[in-house]
């Protein structure tokens, strides 16, 4: 359909004309993205400085217990006098602490007269008598008792077992000088520690992990406002049937709406870093020199192209909510679980060890926050920030697409529209949830694999292959009562058919392993880095016989009923048959998690999956995985290098088989 511009601009500029006479737009939107920044900076200036007074003026209050009280005091005093006289000691000299007199010590600390209590368990000792010759083997403790919910008391036990260790470490020295050691103790295992890092990277990291969060709380909160307002409220008020009564297309409707969204979303995302640049690149705000160093012009402007295609992705998704609710209140309970779950994945970089170069480039919003992390760190991995900024780009325009497509129909108008589906029509309602099953299995696999890491494979392969895979898909077969002979095509090919998949075992073999290597150019893996893969996946010990049931047969069977089994029934009704090979090919690869194994999996997913539909059948799908792991399995003992193979890629080798496919 062809769309006529001068009506979008007129339709834009009335809309948004409408949402800047609106308060709760105008605050929302525009004034607290603009404030609250700005306040969250010069609070934590306030409070660092604030901290830094109170190290200052702040005297910590102790009593001694026990029967060794004598000991503990001369303890007390030489760390007192090494606390005056002593080099190096660096912010411990503002440290003040002093002994009070409590009749009773466990109502003192509870009631906050103490900070802490300074005990020596055990006999009595006499003082002194730990330097001495006759000193007995094991060293006295200090116990220090305090309580760990006040504040006050963590950060004065903490100076104080820093001064201890101060003072331990000056007795040790001295005991040594006077047993005639020979240097001096600070001579001896000298560690010197180097952080290449510098100051504004250090800095980079701590705002790195919260500056996703942030934008997309202001993001949501104000585009949201908008999202409801210009659809589900015009709905509700019966101002939406009066507009389409005009010249205006459905398309040409939707498109000025989303516009508006995504310029008030555009600005929440310039707004913030423009924030970023001027209250901290430019020092205007008092904050730590290491966060004005992070955050340069060039910095603020990267981050600013990075976040536009997630700018655009929540405009996208707050429209279709909008379109999709009846009403106001309908759309503002959508709101809450959208905000939930478009959040969640800005935590990723609060994750310690979460590598940019996995498949966590291709997790919408999670990329981009890892990305923001990396380039705030100093960390530039163009071919990944490219990548993760173009899957999220290809996403929104998608999402784009589908909004407009969807809220074209009559759904514009009662946010339901003709197509609702029987709730006892199972095969009709699992081609629409099918995708959300699979994306919570998927996430239940991660979290699985996390804590399974470093459990023996035979054990992860059927906590993953038989309780989840399978396990789902019993369940989702009870849950919308599907016919399973149906849904898994247990049906028998023609006999070319078996021909056929054996002459592509090796062409799949060939194939795949070119595109790993053609793969290794763009996202490169070390040579130890697949030698410790191939160690997890095949350990020593195990049987050969053991390696093709766990790493062939099982997988040939559970991970094909679950994806050209499942996923490829659920689909089959909403993609066509290119699309739905291409879409099932994709969850495959990305099930497999690692990054270097994508394309492999993906286009084995994608051959598998085309073998499924063009045969009708499950089984020669079954069986060609299968093939394909245990000839790999069975070629290196008996001396056939398979990853040494010369050929770069060979998809001609696929003919034979895809011809004899084909034919039946």
């Amino acid at each position: 359909m062809r769309l006529n511009f001068a009506i979008i601009r007129t339709l834009f500029g009335n809309e948004f004309r409408m949402i800047l006479r609106d308060r709760r737009t105008i605050v929302t939107a525009i004034l607290l993205p603009l404030v609250v920044m700005p306040l969250m900076l010069f609070a934590s200036s306030i409070t660092r400085k604030k901290h830094e007074q109170t190290l200052q003026t702040k005297t910590y209050h102790y009593a001694v217990i026990g029967e060794n009280s004598q000991w503990v005091r001369q303890l007390i005093t030489e760390t007192r006098a090494h606390l005056k006289t002593g080099e190096d000691l660096g912010k411990l000299k503002q440290f003040k602490f002093e002994e009070i007199t409590v009749t009773n010590a466990a109502a003192a600390l509870n009631q906050g007269d103490v900070h802490f209590l300074l005990e020596r368990p055990g006999g009595e000792i006499a003082p002194g008598q730990t330097n001495s010759v006759d000193a007995p083997s094991s060293a006295p403790t200090l116990r220090i008792v305090y309580r760990a919910d006040r504040d006050d008391a963590s950060t004065g036990v903490g100076w104080m077992v820093d001064a201890l260790e101060k003072t331990r470490s000056v007795q040790r020295a001295e005991l040594l000088q006077s047993r005639g050691f020979p240097v001096s103790l600070e001579k001896v295992g000298v560690v010197a520690k180097v952080d290449l890092a510098s100051e504004a990277h250090s800095a980079g990291l701590a705002l790195g992990k919260f500056i996703t969060l942030f934008l997309l709380v202001f993001i949501f909160s104000g585009g949201a406002i908008v999202a409801i307002d210009i659809l589900a409220g015009e709905k509700e008020r019966g101002t939406l049937e009066t507009l389409l009564t005009s010249s205006a297309t459905r398309t040409e409707i939707i498109a000025a709406k989303h516009l508006v969204i995504l310029t008030v979303a555009g600005f929440i995302t310039a707004m913030q870093a423009v924030n970023l640049m001027v209250y901290v690149g430019f020092g205007i705000v008092p904050v730590s020199t290491r966060f004005a160093a992070a955050i340069t012009p060039g910095i603020a402007l990267l981050l600013l192209i990075l976040f536009l295609p997630v700018a655009a992705l929540i405009s996208s998704a707050l429209l279709l909510t909008s379109g999709f609710a009846k009403s106001y209140k309908e759309a503002q309970l959508y709101f809450l679980p959208l905000m939930v779950v478009g959040i969640l994945p800005a935590l990723a970089p609060m994750l310690p060890d979460l590598p940019f170069r996995s498949l966590i480039v291709l997790l919408p919003i999670a990329n981009v926050a890892v990305a923001a992390r990396e380039i705030l760190t100093g960390s530039f991995d163009w071919p990944m920030i490219g990548l993760a900024w173009l899957f999220t780009t290809a996403l929104a325009v998608w999402l784009t697409s589908l909004s407009v497509s969807f809220l074209s129909t009559e759904k514009l108008i009662s946010g339901g529209g003709s197509n609702d589906v029987s709730p006892r029509d199972g095969a009709a309602l699992f081609s629409r949830h099918v995708g959300v099953w699979f994306a919570v299995l998927w996430a239940v696999v991660w979290v699985v694999n996390s804590y399974t890491a470093n459990a023996d494979i035979r054990i992860q392969i059927t906590v993953n292959l038989v309780v989840l895979f399978f396990g789902a898909s019993l369940v989702m077969l009870w849950r919308y009562r599907l016919n399973p002979l149906e849904v898994f095509a247990f049906r028998r090919p023609k006999p070319m058919v078996w021909l056929g998949v054996l002459c592509g075992i090796p062409g799949g073999i060939l194939t795949a392993s070119g595109l790993a290597r053609i793969t290794n150019y763009f996202v490169p893996v070390s040579r130890e880095a697949l030698e410790e893969f191939s160690r997890a996946v095949i350990p020593e010990g195990v049987s050969l016989a053991q390696l093709i049931f766990f790493l062939a047969v099982m997988p040939g069977f559970f991970e094909e009923i679950t994806f050209r089994g499942l996923l490829l029934h659920g689909l089959r009704r909403r993609l066509r048959p290119v699309a739905l090979v291409v879409v099932v090919g994709l969850a495959f690869g990305i099930f497999h998690f690692a990054l270097f194994r994508l394309p492999g999996t993906t286009f084995l997913g994608m051959l598998f999956g085309a073998t499924t539909l063009l045969t009708g059948s499950i089984f020669p799908a079954t069986l060609w995985p299968a093939g394909n792991t245990a000839s790999g399995l069975i070629a290196e003992p008996i001396g056939i290098p398979c990853m040494q193979l010369s050929w770069p890629i060979r998809p001609d080798a696929l003919f034979p088989a895809c011809h004899s496919i084909a034919g039946t």
